[in-house]
């Protein structure tokens, strides 16, 4: 338990100090700024934080409308998989086009649905409504990471995949393309696509690049290793100002990064721009200053509280626990002496790393036995152990016959099987009184006769070892 308590103590030490560094420095980093920020530039905050709000919110829902159209399609072949495409067109034609949409959005240029895709097994059978430029070869073949998507569409059924938007190769149309892979019976049918123009998009949800009050910028990332569709003013992505907002936007397994900009007619930003620059330098250094100083001090304190090598608390620790104790006569305690036999001998001929591997697997097995206010103090290969709030004496004895159990006679370290025994010596305060000398002494008498008892009936080897 001291092991683990030490790893989050430290922990937890480094992360109150970056909270309380960065929330002291930003508190002060706001209450600053406050001086550099004028009426107008509060203004345009609020205005670009609740345009992008509601420009996203309305993007989501009106995209959602391609989802359900593409859904409802999916479902139909899915429930009539055995209809003709000619009814499967009037489907289309009399069910999903134009009365429903018009419905959806009861608003004006909501004819953004370019064409409706029907492709059994692969092949695109069925393009509504037809026209010279929309014939069945609207890229969703054409586009070299066609085949990637229309994979995408099979591993997640159910689910609608957005490839876009795209520059189309016949008309110059930046289109963005929906396939959603079509299973009967849990057999691959093929799929249904839904195409839709991009910029009439962008009119249904009220987005202009010649705004008054914005400046807009869309990007998507349509493959790896192609280059990002960007529309708007890509300066929004390379270089984020005070009153630029940006936010993700996911469609079909496809991110847009919606962002904005509040037009400004004032130099504030450029005031702000440099005035964080200056208190984020100044804010790294601090942060860095910080850490350095508590992880020196964390260090120096661990050194004196803990055994580097098991992470059992130092003597000094260990006598003052003790001490408190003494005083608080409500509560009865016990102490154990455990003793590694022939320990010396295990480092000599095994070598240090072994001898290292069995102090600690030792105190595991302690910790695993003695309960969670109990403390161990490691002093060469002996283990004095603390054991709070006993209620007898007996209690203390039990404790030493399942520490014996515990231990076991064979202890494996460094590939080696290592026979190590432990002898004990114990003595509790309610016979021995509240003494500290006075109860060491008992456990060490208990420990000398212990030792006697085993190397008069021991004939056994002192150690043992093979690789495992």
């Amino acid at each position: 338990m001291e092991i683990i308590l030490a790893k989050y103590y430290k922990k937890l030490v480094f992360l109150g100090a970056f909270v309380l560094t960065s929330l002291v420095f930003w508190l002060a980093t706001l209450y600053l700024s406050g001086t550099f920020v004028e009426v107008v530039d509060e203004k345009n905050h609020a205005i670009g934080v609740e345009r992008m709000i509601n420009l996203s919110n309305e993007m989501v829902k009106d995209y959602d409308i391609i989802f359900q159209h593409t859904n409802k399609l999916a479902a139909y072949i899915e429930s009539h998989p055995n209809d003709s495409l000619k009814q499967m067109e009037d489907f289309v034609k009399t069910v999903l086009m134009p009365r429903d949409l018009a419905s959806f959005f009861n608003r004006k240029n909501t004819d953004f649905v370019y064409a409706y895709v029907i492709a059994p097994e692969d092949m695109i059978s069925v393009t509504y409504p037809v026209s010279k430029t929309n014939s069945p070869d609207i890229a969703f073949f054409n586009d070299p990471n066609s085949e990637y998507y229309l994979k995408l569409a099979k591993n997640n059924p159910g689910d609608v995949v957005v490839q876009g938007p795209l520059i189309s190769p016949r008309n110059h149309q930046v289109l963005v393309y929906n396939r959603q892979a079509v299973y009967v019976n849990g057999k691959y049918w093929g799929y249904v696509g839904l195409c839709a123009d991009f910029y009439k998009f962008l009119e249904c949800v009220r987005l202009n690049v010649e705004d008054e009050l914005f400046v807009y910028g869309i990007r998507s990332s349509i493959f790896k290793g192609t280059s990002d569709f960007i529309w708007g003013d890509n300066k929004l992505f390379k270089r984020k100002s005070v009153n630029t907002r940006q936010k993700s936007l996911f469609f079909g397994k496809q991110r847009w990064d919606l962002a904005l900009k509040v037009k400004e007619g004032n130099l504030a930003s450029r005031y702000f721009q440099l005035f964080y620059a200056v208190m984020f330098s100044l804010y790294i250094i601090t942060l860095v200053v910080v850490m350095f100083f508590v992880k020196t001090a964390f260090s120096l304190t661990s050194v004196r509280t803990y055994d580097v090598l098991t992470g059992t608390i130092n003597h000094d620790v260990f006598t003052q626990v003790v001490n408190k104790h003494l005083s608080d006569k409500d509560k009865e305690f016990g102490i154990v002496i455990a003793e590694l036999v022939h320990f010396k001998q295990v480092n000599n001929i095994f070598g240090y790393k072994t001898g290292d591997e069995i102090l600690i697997e030792i105190t595991k097995r302690l910790h695993s036995v003695i309960g969670y206010n109990d403390k161990i103090c490691r002093l060469g290969a002996e283990f004095f152990i603390f054991l709070d709030n006993i209620k007898s004496a007996v209690d203390v004895e039990k404790i030493c016959s399942d520490i014996k159990s515990e231990m076991g006679t064979t202890v494996y370290a460094n590939n080696y099987a290592v026979k190590q025994t432990v002898i004990l010596g114990y003595s509790n305060s309610i016979e021995d009184g509240r003494d500290l000398k006075v109860l060491l002494h008992r456990a060490n008498e208990v420990l000398d006769t212990n030792h006697d008892k085993y190397y008069k009936n021991s004939e056994d080897e002192l150690y043992t070892s093979h690789f495992r």
